[in-house]
């Protein structure tokens, strides 16, 4: 019998474009790494060695999973030409560790970050920052999640990747906050929360972007191709120099259940500059707020006209906590600028 996609939803929506030609290589551009020690502290001991030697991993992971999933963008640091380890540029904070708290402290220290990267310029910086913090006290307080284009982690005595994959206290207390950092760099690098496919989570293992936060360096971690595509508009790694954001009036989508598939068709403007569409299917409805933790996603190829019919089987979704879900829609710029758009599924 033939299928009918059920519940087709059919909406006007505002969009963002994509384009043809690919464009000239730019000047490699690097993300920032800040150290920033508060007005009562000390850089602790050793911390760019440890630190570089951390982040040369965090780089290389994301390194190796690109070249994995074919990508020929590469994520780009600084490197100390002595050591060749990640380098790391020490500001000195304005303010006590006090005034640096979790919940608000980004607000403290982005105004400092931002005042120094605009006064020390260089033809490499780009519009993306990993800001690290010490903090010498029994429990972490500082900021440790990403904010628009900066990410924050933390330092502590002795966090040195040694001790990474070692079933001793200082593995265990270094595992999560070395995979902690991998994780909320992605957030600063452009990438929201997502799961493996069923596919993915069998070839790579955990996504870096859900719970690979706890498993980066002790079992098998990944990226996805959904990570992929926002990486590739990311200025610390994309291969390509970008345009000018064309942006356009409207866009006509329809997405349903078509049996055992999601089928989403649609058209992107013709006149506008979207790179890549990433479609997540979370397992929520619109309205919901699990962070997308278990959305898995998807890469819509379209053509050079912008018409694009993707269906995704839902064998590949894992088992969701809801029978409702929606249908996430990321329209990615060149400059990595983006579009969301999100649609509720009826019941299966």
């Amino acid at each position: 019998m033939k299928r009918a996609i059920l519940a087709l939803a059919l909406c006007a929506c505002a969009a963002v474009g994509f384009a043809a030609e690919e464009p000239a290589a730019p000047v490699p551009q690097e993300l920032n790494i800040i150290y920033l020690v508060p007005s009562d502290m000390q850089p602790l001991e050793g911390y760019q060695q440890r630190l570089g030697k951390i982040l040369l991993e965090i780089r290389d992971f994301y390194n190796r999973e690109l070249a994995r999933l074919g990508s020929s963008a590469r994520l780009r640091m600084p490197l100390d030409p002595a050591t060749g380890l990640v380098a790391l540029e020490e500001v000195k904070g304005k303010r006590p560790l006090a005034e640096y708290p979790y919940q608000t402290g980004w607000q403290t220290a982005l105004p400092e970050i931002q005042e120094y990267l605009l006064t020390n310029p260089r033809p490499t910086r780009s519009d993306r920052t990993l800001i690290l913090i010490p903090d010498n006290r029994e429990k972490f307080g500082v900021p440790f999640y990403g904010w628009g284009n900066y990410c924050f982690a933390l330092d502590y005595p002795g966090f040195d990747f040694a001790d990474n994959g070692q079933l001793t206290e200082a593995g265990m207390k270094f595992l999560p906050w070395y995979g902690g950092m991998a994780h909320e760099l992605g957030h600063g690098l452009g990438l929201p929360h997502t799961h493996a496919t069923v596919s993915q989570e069998r070839l790579g293992g955990t996504a870096l972007m859900g719970a690979g936060n706890g498993t980066l360096g002790v079992a098998p971690t990944c990226l996805t191709p959904g990570d992929v595509a926002f990486l590739e508009s990311s200025a610390p790694c994309r291969p390509f120099e970008p345009r000018p954001v064309v942006k356009a009036n409207q866009m006509e989508i329809a997405i349903g259940r078509d049996g055992d598939s999601v089928r989403i068709i649609g058209q992107l403007p013709t006149a506008c500059t979207v790179r890549r569409l990433v479609a997540a299917y979370d397992k929520d409805e619109f309205g919901g707020n699990n962070d997308n933790y278990d959305a898995e996603s998807f890469v819509i190829p379209f053509a050079t006209d912008g018409r694009f019919d993707f269906t995704f089987p839902m064998s590949e979704i894992h088992p969701g906590k809801t029978p409702k879900a929606q249908i996430q829609l990321r329209l990615i710029h060149d400059d990595s600028s983006q579009e969301l758009l999100r649609y509720t599924l009826p019941e299966a």
